[in-house]
């Protein structure tokens, strides 16, 4: 249970999601005024905890308002049915906080879209909470589905171990896309001891695009993920994350694998084996033998900041169907050496890691965030998806982009 001064300090959390409709599917783009990027001014707890302050990329694209909604709703019993009319855009006002302790796997019908107002003109967003250790809030069973501008909030900001045989007890989940595409976008998603965000099954790959997003205080040990990528690949860019065990967490699958890029890394807060970016290999997952290293089809991670000193960047435990990226990177860890987070990347022997113009050690950091300040505004729209191959700058960006001294070039090698 958070105490009051954490209640407090972490209000503007956020849960949103809602269906990726046909013209607002993750494969759309943003549209819109541009995004933005800047420090939150209430968050003086929070950046006392980090040696830089927390940042919040922002976008006003492709925005969900109250006209936009065909039902509002103020508690849970109206949210659980409002979400079971396929096509149905739910808001919850900015004032309203919905208690969903206990009240697990709602079904959520395709193309559902559940917004509100964080972010939006200094709005701070309606929440989803629960008190309880419970699994999966919500269940988006088939079809798209897009959570945006709201607060998911998780029972426990704090980090804990569990013992091993106890672990499950302490599970707590938010929402679990199985559909095949997914967006959460300017949300606050904190205090989930399993995950705030699944998405896939063994079965059933989701695309997944998530950004804008603020990810903290998810740091349970063996778990403690933001975001848990079951299956599919999937988009995740210009978020922040601190106080984590993994920032991002892979489960390994043959068709699993992400493109993580201008994202900003804070601290893990202390929590053991907290790799900020990670992917897992089959043998690490109790459904598989140990001796299966499969890890994923592909992970591309370029252009992020990543703060963190005590763990590595990015981990990877297995050897992925095509090959893993990690390049134009900022990193406050050594490359190599006797640091504790060193070396960055942490990869087995087989695993083909390209790795090209990253920078190592404490004052690159703030060059990074430099330069994703400066790129934020007048970057073209993304299209949701993600790739493998190499990122610069298109010419009408680069051509005005100042590029702090010794930051990464934005000419990467080639696929």
């Amino acid at each position: 249970m958070m105490s009051p001064n954490e209640i407090g300090s972490l209000r503007r959390t956020l849960l949103q999601r809602g269906a990726a409709m046909t013209a607002v599917a993750v494969s759309a783009g943003l549209s819109g005024c541009a995004s933005t990027y800047y420090l939150h001014k209430k968050r003086q707890d929070r950046q006392q905890e980090n040696s830089l302050p927390a940042v919040s990329f922002t976008s006003q694209r492709q925005r969900i308002t109250k006209q936009d909604a065909s039902v509002t709703v103020n508690n849970a019993s109206e949210l659980v049915s409002a979400v079971q009319t396929p096509d149905a855009t739910v808001w919850i006002p900015e004032n309203v906080t919905i208690n969903m302790t206990g009240n697990t796997k709602n079904p959520v019908a395709p193309n559902v879209t559940i917004a509100s107002n964080r972010n939006l003109s200094d709005g701070s967003g309606g929440m989803i909470r629960t008190t309880g250790y419970d699994r999966d809030l919500f269940v988006v069973p088939e079809g798209s589905c897009r959570v945006t501008g709201l607060r998911l909030q998780g029972p426990r900001t704090d980090y804990f171990d569990p013992q091993n045989n106890k672990k499950e007890a302490y599970y707590a989940s938010g929402i679990h896309f199985k559909g095949p595409k997914a967006v959460v976008d300017n949300c606050e998603v904190f205090g989930w001891t399993a995950y705030g965000i699944g998405l896939g099954t063994k079965s059933t790959p989701t695309q997944g695009w998530i950004h804008h997003n603020d990810m903290h205080h998810n740091q349970m040990n063996h778990l403690g993920y933001p975001m848990e990528l079951f299956n599919g690949m999937h988009l995740i860019e210009w978020n922040y994350f601190s106080h984590y065990r993994h920032a991002i967490s892979g489960y390994g699958y043959k068709t699993n694998g992400y493109e993580a890029r201008f994202n900003v890394v804070g601290e893990s807060g202390g929590a053991p084996a907290a790799f900020a970016f990670d992917m897992h290999k089959l043998g690490e997952q109790d459904n598989y033998p140990a001796g299966v290293e499969t890890a994923g089809e592909y992970v591309n991670v370029h252009h992020n900041v990543f703060e963190l000193t005590d763990h590595n960047a990015f981990s990877i435990s297995g050897i992925p169907q095509r090959y893993a990226r990690f390049a134009n990177n900022w990193c406050a860890t050594a490359k190599g050496g006797n640091g504790a987070g060193a070396p960055a990347v942490s990869a087995p022997s087989g695993t083909e890691v390209r790795m090209d113009a990253n920078q190592f050690g404490s004052n690159t950091v703030s060059q990074g965030r430099k330069w994703l300040k400066q790129l934020s505004p007048d970057l073209p729209l993304s299209n949701g998806k993600p790739s493998i191959q190499s990122w610069s700058p298109p010419s009408s960006v680069s051509d005005g982009l100042q590029s702090p001294s010794g930051t990464p070039p934005s000419t990467e090698e080639g696929q």
